[in-house]
């Protein structure tokens, strides 16, 4: 069995660029919560790429969670494109 990591493959290289952009938008909710369609729409960018690899991997639980993830975050942008109910 070789244990060497082979991060320079598509895969790894794909994977590694989604959890980075997962982690900015989640930076960017934190510190900046009035940028909600940012970070559903990077959230979903990042979910998308962590779904191809899981795809490729045949990872049944990873696809569960990137399509949930894919899902929640495309409400996300939904609702966050709606117009304010506010009553004034």
């Amino acid at each position: 069995m070789d244990n060497s990591w082979n991060v320079t493959s598509p895969e790894q290289v794909l994977s590694l660029i989604g959890s980075v952009v997962i982690l900015i938008a989640y930076y960017l909710t934190v510190s900046q919560p009035d940028k909600k369609l940012l970070y559903f729409s990077l959230s979903l960018l990042g979910g998308v790429a962590l779904l191809f690899v899981a795809l490729i991997y045949q990872n049944i639980g990873f696809i569960f969670l990137e399509t949930s993830w894919i899902s929640i975050n495309a409400w996300g942008i939904w609702k966050a494109c709606q117009p304010s109910n506010t009553n004034t």
